[in-house]
């Protein structure tokens, strides 16, 4: 069962959905282009309102007439959201006023029986746009919005909230559910390892690079656990140089990203990590997800022995420093060689992750982390330290009192880091660090 009511966004090709979807859920993830039906099919994304919170959907451009079989295919994807949804909301063009297209809509959605608001978009503050012919639908509710501007969008939500189902309580997932996003290049086995934890091919697999292209999420039991195995598409190029089909795949592994708790990125066995694999797991960290490096197809490597593995990850280590941190493992997805030890990592560090450590702990760590290696004196002024304490979890997140925050070297900020792990060590998770100025009238550590 969902936790959330739904909320469709449909429409014509190119009235704006996708801005609205982006401004609505406050980050880029749907592309937004002046080219029609680049939507392909539907993205997810979570709305908070006074309180309120609700999914939202954005889909491809309603077509009234499907004459290509791709076009077909994009609009069972829309037709799906239709029915999948507890709210319409049905975005127009106030430049283009109702087109007969939107007509045969309109009828469609009255079928529906479900809640409909009317947004007509692309309203400018200097002009006056007449909404009066919009009404000729006899919907009730009708509203005129800029989604690239942000006007009424207030008064969209508050249109949104009142018209909800009452909140569901979900029964989907137990609170220590792990999502699990596996990521990476092209053809290194992503979903041939989905597929292998699965016993089944839930995805399909394929030797040409890119083939799966959105995510998938597929729930599992595993030793009394739940987790929600994510599978996405391969990454090929960085942000500035993907375009059309590199840049939606790009979008939507960011995505699948952005809603795990451990990332498993795979590297090809017999090529090792490169650049893009190094990028894609700089995504993750940047994210505050845990990170797992998992070398996939070790079954093909030939003439190794007992020390092949400790030499790579020696070698992995010191050629990227900042992954330190990160576990390495070895797998062959296809003869399913430490498979189900990948997946009891993913658990340990995910329990791992939300561990609160307690503030008498943390500040032993920073006095004896302070006599070993006092600060440097800045600029002629001595940096003191007062106290420290965890501020969140998921990812950790300490907060270390001083007495000038802005004039801690980087490198001594490393330093606390580097100790903090040691005593801590949150195997493959990000520990951040804030530093908040306190009066030197407090206690110092």
């Amino acid at each position: 069962m969902r936790s959330l009511p739904r909320v469709a966004i449909i429409g014509r090709p190119n009235v704006g959905k996708s801005t609205l979807f982006n401004r609505l859920i406050g980050r880029r993830v749907a592309i937004v282009d002046s080219m029609p039906g680049v939507t392909r099919d539907r993205l997810y994304g979570s709305v908070e309102w006074n309180g309120r919170a609700f999914e939202v959907v954005d889909t491809a451009g309603l077509l009234s007439e499907v004459l290509e079989s791709f076009e077909m295919e994009i609009q069972f994807q829309v037709e799906a959201a239709i029915h999948q949804a507890d709210f319409l909301l049905f975005i127009l063009d106030a430049k283009e006023g109702p087109t007969a297209e939107e007509d045969d809509l309109v009828e469609m959605l009255r079928r529906t029986g479900k809640p409909v608001v009317l947004a007509v978009n692309k309203i400018d503050a200097r002009d006056t746009v007449p909404l009066a012919e919009f009404h000729r639908w006899g919907f009730e509710k009708l509203i005129g919005i800029s989604a690239i501007r942000g006007t009424n969008i207030g008064n969209l939500l508050d249109l949104i909230v009142d018209s909800l189902p009452a909140q569901k309580v979900s029964a989907e997932l137990p609170p220590d559910a792990v999502r699990v996003a596996i990521i990476g290049r092209p053809n290194v086995g992503k979903s041939s390892l989905v597929n292998r934890i699965l016993g089944e091919d839930r995805m399909l697999v394929s030797e040409v690079p890119g083939t799966t292209r959105d995510p998938v999420d597929t729930v599992i039991r595993y030793h009394g656990r739940s987790l929600v195995l994510i599978d996405t598409a391969g990454l090929r190029k960085r942000m500035k140089f993907a375009e059309g089909v590199e840049y939606y795949t790009l979008l939507r592994t960011i995505n699948a990203i952005e809603r795990c708790d451990v990332a498993v990125l795979m590297l090809e066995g017999i090529e090792g990590a490169n650049r893009q694999d190094i990028r894609i797991a700089g995504i993750a960290i940047e994210n505050g997800k845990s990170l797992v490096l998992a070398v996939n197809k070790w079954d093909l490597v030939s003439n190794k022995d007992t020390n092949t593995a400790a030499h790579l990850e020696k070698e992995l280590k010191k050629d990227y420093p900042h992954l330190a941190y990160i576990p390495v493992i070895f797998i062959s997805a296809k003869t399913s060689q430490r498979v189900g030890k990948l997946l009891q990592l993913a658990v340990e560090i995910y329990d791992e992750r939300r561990k609160l450590i307690p503030q008498e702990s943390l500040n032993e760590v920073i006095m004896s982390s302070l006599k070993n290696l006092h600060p440097p004196a800045v600029g002629g002024k001595r940096i003191k330290f007062f106290g420290c304490r965890q501020v969140a979890a998921e990812p950790p997140v300490f907060e270390i009192f001083t007495n000038d925050p802005e004039r801690i070297p980087e490198h001594y900020k490393r330093y606390l880091t580097n100790r903090l792990r040691e005593n801590f060590p949150y195997p493959g998770t990000p520990i951040r660090l804030n530093f908040s100025k306190r009066s030197q009238k407090r206690k110092r550590v």
